[in-house]
């Protein structure tokens, strides 16, 4: 069943951010996952939003996405984004 990785991000330093959004893209391609949402910023319909950016990614499974998350590859892209956003993550199974 597939699985969806949320990600909401805190954008501060627009430049690295955006090497680390073109690196992670083969990574999540090979761990059978894909980008299906991103919005820079989200269109908020209620409550206080402190995210600038939100992503879906669908993976096959929660343990794929769980393995992208996990993988050496991905610890590797993720040192662009240090110091240029932070990030709050999830994963939720699809029904």
């Amino acid at each position: 069943m597939a699985a969806y990785l949320i990600v909401y991000a805190r954008v501060s330093d627009p430049a690295p951010f955006a090497d680390y959004v073109t690196a992670v893209q083969p990574v999540i391609a090979a761990h059978g996952g894909r980008l299906v949402a991103r919005a820079a910023p989200p269109v908020v319909l209620e409550g206080e939003w402190p995210f600038a950016t939100v992503g879906l990614l669908e993976f096959p499974s929660a343990e794929a996405a769980q393995g992208f998350w996990d993988s050496p590859e991905y610890g590797e892209v993720k040192k662009l984004r240090a110091g240029a956003a932070d990030f709050q993550v999830v994963i939720a199974p699809g029904i």
